[in-house]
């Protein structure tokens, strides 16, 4: 019973820091600064898999790409616009997360994939409007 109670508590307490954090990023790109929503990309330039990271989102200019190891930020393409919403197939649900929504982009490069949650959708098609 004890268990139960800790793992209650620990979930409520796991689910407030999450709302939590995401207000706190709305209030940032609301008042214009930078703020890192987390989302897997898929970009031929960056390779044919799925990459875990951040988009830095609510500065002026080109939408830039932050992985979660590894290389460098990129700036994603000039020109990208949304083209499609999708949910993830059978196969790419293995990889991402099943409630994810996926944005399909198009850019002078080729197509740009980008996963987020439902909560974060909103700002992420908001952040390609603006770019």
């Amino acid at each position: 019973m004890i268990e139960l109670a800790m793992c209650v508590a620990a979930a409520g307490l796991v689910g407030w820091l999450m709302r939590r954090k995401r207000q706190q990023r709305s209030t940032a790109t609301a008042a214009g600064e930078p703020a890192g929503l987390p989302c897997m990309l898929r970009w031929s330039a960056q390779g044919a898999r799925w990459r875990p990271g951040r988009l830095l989102i609510g500065e002026a200019g080109p939408l830039v790409w932050q992985p979660s190891w590894g290389k460098r930020e990129a700036a994603l393409p000039a020109g990208l616009r949304q083209t499609g919403l999708r949910s993830p197939t059978m196969r790419e649900a293995m990889g991402l997360n099943p409630r994810s929504r996926i944005v399909e982009c198009e850019s002078s490069e080729g197509e740009v994939l980008v996963a987020v949650m439902p909560e974060d959708l909103d700002e992420l098609i908001k952040a390609l409007e603006r770019a």
